[in-house]
């Protein structure tokens, strides 16, 4: 009887962990109708977390206070519409600040005037921001090494602690090739991908891919042990089968929270590309997230965008048309 009582105890007095909160990756919000088109559709879904990029290239070397004017419109509008926001600071800059650089990003110098440029940025738009990170997906994307965007984020780091404490520092999202790659290859967990037989999949990601792998892990734990940061951040693409091993990866690698800033499918190597599969599929997506043992989760992405690989991954099509998937969506928050 005891036992029974202890059992009941247990159960009904331990904390019950809430499914994370879920918003969006990128919506469209460069144009005023951009904005009020977004606005009205996460009103829709009551999505209220929205993730949004800034880049210094965009900006002048020393960028004044009204270098920022059109972000600060951007940004104060989306709070006015009580839009919590992560801006993402990505690594492409002045051509006289960078040093080896690629499409997507460059190496800061060390003596280009980088604080400078936070600190404009922070006195701008620092009270309408809800989290701050530094570089997206630098592990795949980024054309230095491990140290030498540690040294990129250390520098921002100083700078954000220092201007802005009460800001969220985010830990510059991971592709999740390391997580993936380690649940997949390591653990033998299975993709989830439909029609996709396991010998494929481990052919493309683990047999052609293993040093890249071991590297990609290598590089991602370094930084979660030697970074300044409050949250870690993966992003989670196509196969949900290998999302929980890649999040328990990433969780014993660091004692903070793990967001994932990223989340969505179909792959479009392996999978069909028609507005009905995509819903199917985003249903299994988003039970998978809500079982994960996060605090926030971003889908990618509200409207479809042909410059993106998951061109087609949108709620919306790119005339702003509602897709299956919005439906899907909608009915999963209703039911939350």
């Amino acid at each position: 009887m005891r036992f029974v009582l202890a059992l009941f105890l247990l159960l009904f007095t331990a904390p019950l962990r809430a499914e994370p909160i879920i918003g969006i990756a990128f919506p469209p919000v460069a144009q005023p109708d951009h904005r009020a088109f977004t606005i009205a559709a996460l009103s829709d879904l009551d999505v209220r977390h929205i993730r949004i990029a800034e880049a210094w290239s965009r900006r002048a070397l020393h960028p004044t206070p009204n270098d920022f004017a059109p972000l600060a419109r951007r940004i104060a509008e989306l709070r006015a519409a009580d839009l919590h926001i992560l801006l993402t600071v990505e690594l492409r800059a002045p051509d006289a600040a960078c040093g080896p650089s690629n499409e997507p990003a460059c190496v800061i110098r060390d003596d280009a005037p980088f604080e400078a440029y936070l600190r404009t940025l922070l006195h701008v738009v620092g009270d309408d921001l809800d989290a701050i990170q530094i570089g997206n997906e630098w592990d795949n994307r980024f054309p230095g090494s491990t140290s030498d965007f540690l040294a990129i984020h250390a520098r921002a780091a100083a700078v954000i602690r220092a201007e802005r404490p009460d800001l969220t520092l985010v830990l510059g999202g991971v592709t999740g090739r390391a997580g993936l790659s380690h649940a997949l290859c390591f653990e033998g967990d299975e993709h989830g991908v439909p029609g996709l037989r396991d010998e494929e999949a481990r052919q493309w990601l683990c047999n052609r891919g293993m040093a890249f792998n071991e590297a990609a892990q290598a590089g991602v734990s370094a930084a979660l042990a030697i970074a300044d940061y409050d949250v870690a951040d993966i992003h989670l693409y196509d196969a949900p089968g290998l999302w929980p091993g890649a999040v328990a990866w990433m969780q014993r690698q660091t004692d903070r929270p793990v967001w994932v800033t990223e989340f969505g499918g179909p792959w479009p190597w392996n999978e069909p590309s028609d507005p009905a599969y995509q819903a199917e599929r985003l249903a299994v997506y988003l039970d998978t997230i809500a079982a994960l043992p996060i605090d926030r989760a971003y889908y990618f992405k509200l409207t479809d965008d042909p410059e993106t690989f998951h061109a087609t991954s949108g709620l919306y099509d790119v005339e702003g048309q509602a897709k299956p998937a919005l439906s899907v969506f909608s009915q999963w928050m209703n039911a939350r």
